[in-house]
């Protein structure tokens, strides 16, 4: 900022442009109407030729980067991603920080109805976010409490899942997402889905009986949603 011939250097990059080993700045706070200055140059001075440059207005950010406004998804019976994205969103100041995944701000946020059973999934899937990080809280809007956080529990890379139960039928669960850092913003999916009945010997008094035998023959069970 300033005039030429006195200047004063707001911001310097070197490699966060998409476009390989290349710049890209993004400023807020801006002062409509002045002028701002930029400064080009190749790295070391030693490979020097053409370059192509613009500068553009951000999109607004997400609707539902405010908490109040959070995008309402239902649980299903199977996982169903949907795109959403979190590009420009910022911080949201009437939540403490969820204290994993380096919340850095620039969060979404999601609501959905306890149904009856009382246990949710909550996973999420990469896009242009490959390093996310999710939280759920119970409570209602402006007055939240955490249930649970996570990092990198999916197994979409490093994308977080949330697998809660013990939830009172007919609450409103409300669901925050984030980029790890706040410095890969973009798309992303997300699902949440109830999960299958647990299976008949989910109980001691359920207990399968099982043969012994003169050589070993190998039974397949499964503990899905038990």
């Amino acid at each position: 900022g300033g005039t030429c011939g006195n200047l004063t250097q707001i911001l310097c990059d070197d490699n966060s442009s998409s476009n390989g080993n290349v710049r890209k700045i993004i400023l807020g706070d801006l002062t409509p109407g002045d002028t701002l200055w930029i400064r080009v140059w190749e790295n070391g001075g030693d490979n020097n030729c053409s370059f192509s440059i613009c500068t553009h207005v951000p999109p607004p950010p997400p609707a539902n980067e405010a908490t109040c406004n959070a995008i309402e998804l239902t649980a299903g019976n199977g996982c169903n991603y949907q795109v959403f994205t979190n590009e420009n969103a910022t911080g949201s100041l009437d939540v403490p920080n969820p204290g994993c995944a380096v919340y850095q701000g620039g969060d979404v946020w999601f609501k959905v109805v306890v149904p009856a059973g009382g246990t949710l999934i909550f996973d999420t899937d990469d896009g242009q976010i490959t390093d996310g990080g999710m939280a759920i809280y119970k409570g209602s809007c402006g007055n939240l409490s955490l249930i649970d956080c996570d990092a990198d529990a999916s197994n979409n890379g490093f994308m977080a899942s949330i697998t809660a139960g013990g939830l009172t039928p007919g609450d409103t669960i409300w669901v925050r997402v984030w980029e790890e850092g706040n410095d890969n913003n973009g798309t992303f999916g997300i699902c949440v889905t109830i999960p299958p009945p647990g299976p008949a010997n989910d109980d001691p008094c359920g207990a399968i009986a099982l043969p012994v035998a003169a050589s070993c023959s190998f039974q397949t069970f499964t503990n899905a949603g038990a």
